[in-house]
């Protein structure tokens, strides 16, 4: 049995038919631009929208245009920065998405421009341009087509809607004072996904993409677990795409191993492809005691064959480690600075228990996301008997 019904859902080019925790970017978007598209020519709307990647800019945008699409006589078009990063290849690719002819070179850049505005005005078109990723363009390169949607004169009316992506403040600062004036009054700002918000997106995708029955809800929590941000200022996470890319891998993994069912062993390895996994070098400079209670934990989770254990799972499971190595075993509380130091390092991932898990009471969860277990085991098992030696 397929366990991806629709792979489409997972590309970077899906737009869902619902935006969780965007809402109010939209709703800023729509404000800026809703007008001009539903009656394009009349203002020059521009926008530019900051935040790192796999927070939810893109996909704002194409919701936008999604809603807009069927009501609006403008045009789309789409500008990848990271691909078109000249002038000319972005000319190129605005005249290929009008559908209007243009010299693919022997013109300068004003030239181009020129002919550029001779198209839209004689064929009175409108066009919403995006430029994304527009870090990867020529501060000059960028000015231009932000000057350009000013040209009311030579365009017969505001022919252009433009909106600027960038990952920060930097794409703005690198202009000139007035170029950067024109811009800088409109922007919309994305914080990274926290850890609850990438399970929201995770389980619309799940449920639009996956067979029923095919994944938990623990599955989706412990991918969230190892790619949200603790917090909106947690610069180090937060990344939407990275969290439905290791979904969508750990699907496929199971699939061709002739499974019904995600496994958490199959999101450890596919977000190892992904991340960088755990470091040895960060293992051999953890404590010996440290390293116990690790290998106590991952051998809790290998027995349990689920994404989490609770701490008393993972304290008994010490107990016996100690015994095991002739080490006696550390108080409760040092666990818990264990646990703390083993979060902090990305180690594991640390989260308390909801309703209706089977867990009596308020405990810590415990997993570890991103190492295969048998990897793991081995690695600190050699490095506590080098200790002990």
């Amino acid at each position: 049995m397929a366990i991806v019904v629709d792979d489409s859902v997972f590309s970077p080019s899906y737009v869902p038919k619902r935006l969780p925790h965007r809402e109010q970017q939209l709703q800023q978007l729509d404000i800026l631009l809703g007008n001009w598209l539903r009656n394009p020519g009349h203002h020059y709307p521009r926008a530019t929208l900051l935040g790192r990647p796999g927070t939810g800019k893109t996909v704002t945008l194409r919701k936008l245009w999604e809603l807009y699409k069927d009501k609006t006589t403008a045009r789309f078009v789409y500008i990848n920065g990271f691909i078109y990063r000249n002038f000319t290849a972005i000319i190129g690719e605005i005249a290929r998405s009008l559908n209007i002819p243009f010299p693919r070179r022997g013109l300068s850049r004003d030239e181009f421009l020129a002919l550029l505005v001779e198209h839209l005005r004689e064929r009175d078109l409108y066009m919403f341009l995006v430029l994304d990723d527009a870090f990867n363009l020529a501060p000059d390169i960028l000015s231009t087509f932000i000057r350009l949607g000013q040209e009311a004169d030579k365009l017969g009316a505001f022919r252009i809607a433009l909106v600027i992506v960038g990952h920060n403040d930097a794409v703005l600062n690198n202009l000139d004072p007035s170029t950067r004036g024109i811009m800088g009054k409109y922007v919309i700002r994305f914080s990274p996904y926290t850890k609850d918000q990438i399970f929201d997106i995770l389980l619309d995708r799940a449920k639009a993409g996956l067979a029923e029955g095919s994944y938990s809800e623990d599955i989706l929590q412990m991918i969230a677990d190892i790619t949200g941000a603790q917090t909106p200022l947690d610069t180090n996470r937060g990344d939407a795409r990275l969290a439905i890319d290791i979904l969508y891998r750990s699907a496929y993994a199971a699939q061709q191993n002739g499974r019904k069912h995600i496994a958490p062993e199959d999101v450890r390895k596919s977000s190892k492809e992904v991340l960088f996994g755990i470091s040895e070098e960060v293992l051999i400079g953890l404590p010996l005691h440290e390293k116990l209670f690790l290998l106590a934990i991952v051998r809790s989770l290998k027995i349990s064959h689920t994404p989490y254990i609770t701490f008393g799972d993972a304290e008994e499971s010490y107990k016996i480690v100690c015994e095991e190595y002739g080490e006696r075993p550390r108080v409760h509380s040092q666990l818990w600075s264990y646990l703390n130091d083993l979060r902090e390092k990305g180690i594991v991932e640390t989260r308390q228990n909801k309703r209706g898990e089977g867990v009596r009471g308020r405990t810590t969860l415990i997993s570890i996301g991103t190492e295969p277990l048998d990897t793991l085991e081995a690695v600190i098992t050699k490095l506590i008997k080098e200790e002990l030696r």
